[in-house]
């Protein structure tokens, strides 16, 4: 029902490890033990983060909320073990969309203006960065109507030259539109998308009860004008099967009863 393309997407962002943000992962298979000195052996193992509702409408850059405790100067044990949540600070910023002409203000993290310098300018990063490290529906709506632009050719309407220059300037990101229209959209999204294609295909459409005992109407004059009605009436019902009655309940309990030998065989 959905997509190759969807699927494949889907896939590959739920396979995919997001890069690490809150923390630096170590290289190599043994290290040395910060406090006490003694040989250990090195284990990657991710903070578990925390992605708010509020994620999905701003750009985080993979930042999140981290539960913890809090520890004492020493750094050697949690201190009376106090609960503390690490959030990130965020900030409204204006940025400008050069395929889309417009500016959009987006609730986003200090990461995000950095990722955004460092892939010179707001649509590479929004096209360049994987979905996975977006972590973002605002962000992937974004992407989707950027590509569907580049794909369409809607961009810059009134100023062909500089129309050129933007498709020019990112056709390495250019896919089908039957392909960008699908980016983004949540499994629930897709399927609403993929039933209603599927409704409105002509041999799924439904057909209106008028039109069907129109062609009905339109059969049966046509085949009495040419004498032909009767004898295809009399044909089906020969080939009706005749209505058997159901059997009484003496005939079901009458061991020699027609019903209970036929039963047998």
């Amino acid at each position: 029902m959905l997509p190759e393309h969807y699927k494949k997407r889907c896939l590959e962002f739920m396979s995919k490890e997001p890069t690490s943000v809150h923390y630096i992962p170590s290289t190599g298979t043994f290290g040395i033990h910060k406090n006490t000195k003694l040989p250990n052996k090195i284990q990657n193992v991710p903070i578990p983060v925390l992605y708010p509702q509020d994620a999905n409408k701003g750009l985080w850059g993979g930042e999140g909320y981290i539960l913890g405790y809090k520890m004492d100067k020493s750094h050697l044990r949690m201190k009376n073990r106090l609960p503390k949540i690490w959030k990130p600070f965020i900030s409204k910023r204006a940025v400008y969309s050069e395929i889309l002409d417009k500016w959009f203000e987006i609730p986003m993290t200090m990461r995000v203006l950095d990722l955004i310098d460092e892939c010179h300018g707001f649509d590479n990063y929004i096209l360049k960065t994987h979905e996975r490290d977006l972590n973002s529906l605002l962000a992937m709506k974004l992407r989707r109507e950027m590509l569907l632009a580049l794909a369409n050719k809607t961009c810059y309407p009134d100023d062909k030259d500089k129309q050129e220059k933007i498709i020019h300037k990112y056709h390495e990101f250019i896919i089908p539109a039957e392909e960008a229209e699908w980016v983004g959209l949540t499994i629930t999204e897709a399927l609403h998308k993929a039933w209603r294609i599927r409704r409105n295909l002509p041999q799924n459409r439904p057909k209106p009860l008028k039109e069907v005992y129109e062609e009905r109407l339109v059969l049966k004059l046509h085949l009495k004008k040419e004498n032909q009605w009767e004898a295809i009436m009399e044909e089906s019902d020969r080939e009706k099967p005749q209505d058997e009655k159901p059997p009484s309940l003496i005939q079901k309990l009458n061991p020699f009863s027609a019903y209970n030998k036929n039963k047998k065989q």
